[in-house]
């Protein structure tokens, strides 16, 4: 436990440092950054406008979400295990009897539509005629 404190504020401690090395937004269009002083480039201020209890107060709602969210998926993976796979039904390989099911017979289309031609018959397309223009 005592290494991790340790270890906790060591990281801290460099995260700090590191965060106060200057960054510099360059370049014409200002899509580049570089912590290097460049050639038309602008200092920005990059540092963290939180306070400490703030920052420690985030870290303790990302635990706490983090552990309800380890708490969801166990319990999830649980129901998974205890859920029976879905069998097929219906599947016998025998022929249903007439009796079964009670058929109505279907209605004739009233006209046949160029939509409803047979599939074996070939595409043709027609060139539609142009209009004459009148004088």
């Amino acid at each position: 436990m005592r290494h991790a404190a340790i270890a906790v504020l060591l990281l801290s401690g460099l995260a700090s440092a590191y965060a106060a090395a200057p960054i510099y937004r360059c370049g014409a269009d200002g899509r580049t950054y570089s912590q290097a002083p460049c050639e038309g480039g602008r200092l920005i201020d990059a540092a963290d406008p939180r306070s400490e209890a703030e920052r420690v107060e985030a870290r303790r709602v990302v635990a706490r979400e983090h552990k309800a969210a380890n708490e969801l998926e166990r319990e999830r993976r649980a129901r998974e295990a205890a859920q029976e796979p879905a069998q097929a039904t219906g599947f016998n390989g025998r022929p249903a009897s007439a009796e079964a099911a009670p058929t109505r017979p279907r209605a004739k289309p009233k006209h046949r539509s160029a939509k409803a031609k047979s599939a074996s018959e070939d595409f043709v397309a027609i060139e539609p005629r142009r209009a004459k223009k009148k004088p």
